[in-house]
Parts: C-alpha cells; sequence; structure tokens
C-alpha cells in the first residue's frame, strides 16, 4: 500500500488487532501491527517533578525547560521545537550552547540541527542528508548509473543545497553536509557540483585533495569531535592505514558514518602507497573472505544445514571457525531452515546461551 493513512486499529472481543482501517475506509485484515515509532526517552522522573514533556522534555532555545529554568536537558532525552533527534552530533551542538550558559556567558543558542547519517549494513553505501526528497519549489540533479550501482541526487532552492542522497559513491557526502550547513550559494560551482570537491579545479583537470587542504584543527568527525590533526597523530605515531585502525584508536566515523569517505582520504594522504583501502564486502571474520550475505545465499541455495556443511562448501579457513563466525554462521543456518537445520547450543551467541533475557513485562526467558 503506498500513500496510506491509518485512521484506526479495530479490535475483537478479546482486544487482540483484527483490522486496520485507513482514511479512505478501505480495511486489511491484521493479527499483528508493528509500529516504528522512532526514539522515545523515558521521561518518567521528569513528569514526576513536574517538569513538561511531549515526546521528550520540552526545552527552549538555551536547553532549559520551559517549566524550570533551573534544569537543562540535551540529547535524545530533549524535544526542541517539537524534535526529538536520534543522532549523536546534535547532542554536541546542545552541549556547547549548555556549557555556555553554565559559564555564564548567557550568549549561546540553540536553533535546530542539520542531520546527516550514512547506512550502516555491510555492502551497502548509503548517505543522506538535508531535504533529499526534494519539493516544489526545487531544483534536483541527479546522476544514475544502475549497471555501476551509483546513485546521486542534489536538490538546491535559491542557489543553495539542501538535500543530498548518495548511493553506491558517498566519498563527498562530508562535503555536501558541509555546504548544506554553511548555507552559501553553489551557482558558482553549480556546472561541477555533482562530481565532488576533488574537481573544483580550474578546468576540472586539476583538482584539489581535500584531505592536503584541510587545517589540522578542521573537525572531520562531528559525532566524536575528531580533527584532521588527531587523526593525522595516530597515522604517524601508530602506524595506522587502514579505516578500521583509524576507527579504533581515534572513533573517527565510528557512529554515523558519514565521515567515512573523507577519514579515507586523510589515510591516503598521509599514509600514501601504504594505504590498504576497505573492501567493498566485509569478511565474516578472519576464517573467510566471505561476506554476511554470501554466507547467508549459499546457506539458502546449497541448502547447508549445518556449519560443518557450510565450512566444507566455503572453504572456511580454519576448520572450526571462532567465536565470532560461529555463532553467526549458527544463527543464519536456524534462522533460514528453522526445521531442518542441526543447531549447535555451543555456538549460539552468549545472551541466549548463558544470560536470561528481560522482557518487556518484566519476566525473563532463558
Amino acid at each position: 500500500l503506498i500513500g496510506a493513512q491509518t485512521q484506526e486499529l479495530i479490535g475483537g472481543a478479546d482486544g487482540r488487532v483484527t483490522a486496520i482501517r485507513f482514511k479512505d475506509g478501505a480495511e486489511v485484515s491484521a493479527d499483528l501491527v508493528v509500529m516504528a515509532v522512532g526514539i522515545r526517552p523515558n521521561t518518567e522522573l521528569a513528569e514526576k517533578i513536574g517538569v513538561h514533556c511531549n515526546r521528550g522534555i520540552v526545552v527552549s532555545d538555551t536547553l532549559q525547560t520551559v517549566t524550570d529554568a533551573r534544569i537543562y536537558a540535551v540529547g535524545e532525552c530533549a524535544s526542541h521545537r517539537g524534535i526529538a533527534y536520534g543522532l549523536v552530533a546534535p547532542l554536541f551542538e546542545q552541549g556547547k550552547v549548555v556549557a555556555n550558559h553554565l559559564a555564564q556567558f548567557g550568549i549561546g543558542r540553540y536553533l535546530g540541527s542539520l542531520t546527516s547519517t550514512k547506512l550502516k549494513v555491510t555492502g551497502i553505501d548509503l548517505f543522506s542528508a538535508g531535504e533529499f526528497m526534494g519539493g516544489e519549489d526545487t531544483e534536483e540533479i541527479v546522476m544514475s548509473d544502475p549497471f555501476g550501482g551509483v546513485y546521486k541526487k542534489l536538490v538546491i532552492q535559491g542557489d543553495k543545497l539542501v538535500g543530498a542522497c548518495l548511493y553506491g559513491d558517498t566519498v563527498d557526502g562530508s562535503w555536501y553536509f558541509k555546504l548544506l550547513r554553511e548555507g552559501r550559494s553553489v551557482s558558482d560551482i553549480r556546472d561541477k557540483l555533482m562530481f565532488g570537491e576533488s574537481n573544483l579545479g580550474d578546468t576540472g583537470h586539476q583538482g584539489q585533495s581535500k584531505a592536503a587542504a584541510m587545517a589540522d584543527t578542521d573537525e572531520v568527525c562531528g559525532c566524536n569531535g575528531v580533527t584532521k590533526g588527531t587523526i593525522c597523530k595516530a597515522i604517524q605515531d601508530k602506524g595506522l592505514f587502514t579505516l578500521e585502525d583509524v576507527r579504533k584508536h581515534t572513533k573517527a566515523s565510528a557512529s554515523c558514518g558519514s565521515c567515512t569517505g573523507l577519514v579515507e582520504q586523510i589515510i591516503m594522504f598521509k599514509a600514501g602507497g601504504d594505504f590498504s583501502a576497505t573492501p567493498k564486502l566485509k569478511a565474516v571474520c578472519a576464517c573467510t573472505d566471505h561476506g554476511h550475505q554470501a554466507v547467508r545465499d549459499a546457506i539458502r541455495e546449497q541448502r547447508l544445514l549445518s556449519i560443518a556443511d557450510t565450512f566444507e562448501a566455503l572453504a572456511w579457513k580454519t576448520p572450526n571457525g571462532c567465536a565470532t563466525c560461529r555463532p553467526a554462521v549458527n544463527y543464519y543456518l536456524t534462522s533460514t531452515w528453522p526445521k531442518e537445520a542441526r543447531d549447535d547450543p555451543q555456538s549460539r551467541y552468549i545472551n541466549e546461551r548463558s544470560h536470561a533475557n528481560i522482557q518487556k513485562d518484566g519476566t525473563y526467558s532463558v
């Protein structure tokens, strides 16, 4: 169903849902309704002391609660101008405003955040920021290469970039996001905008390296407050050559992932020929070169029913696997062939094997 708007949920005599009624009068039978409502902070404590809440603790532009100016709220628990942000970067911006007031400067104002996000799914490069859906008063620049698996869409309004959606090639995501935040005119670079910052040379043949042009104090990762200088120092002092190494030591690109392309450019700039590019498809672990999706596909297509069968069919490097791949393969087997697969209890994830899991009603399952 496309464009359908839910009017109400219809329940039976036993109190369970039986159907969904839409605004156009149509109904669809249902045994279960799952609603994705985003984040919903626990405001119980705030409500108990009389702080006004509406899907979050309602705050002003100074991040003070509208009920009591002595109380500040930041992050996912705060509702600012009707928005509760579920990302890390806005928290840092809010924290600066609160610090400004706690230091008694009293001039900081939080006016909301432009947000960007990068999908963290193995093998899928997807970045979006701003108003990437566009509208009646916007223009769109689109590049599509279905065979190469690349799609780019830039949304412009009044000579300013207001949105971006990148698939397959997200290396310029951080640059587009910077243009969004600065709100400057892009009319002078519009003809080169789609091709990224590295193509802003005099004729398009003499590009510029963003990694080289950045100052050491320039922020690269907004989520974790990591500068170019911090990354370069870690690369030099610790001999880092891969994105995973830099993430581990600096936390750059470890949260939303929107700065991944820029971090890789900095590694390439600093490490030179020693740079090791991130594989397009990340392996399950060091025991194999296969990615998660490849393993799942093989289990389904070859009807593999045990860990041993899977390791043999996919030429696993270590015959018995490891603590990373065995639970993953066991899960893929039992979820693909729930009745036929040979479950290995010792290869279950630790929370399923040893821990009791608390349920919503307060009971535990073992």
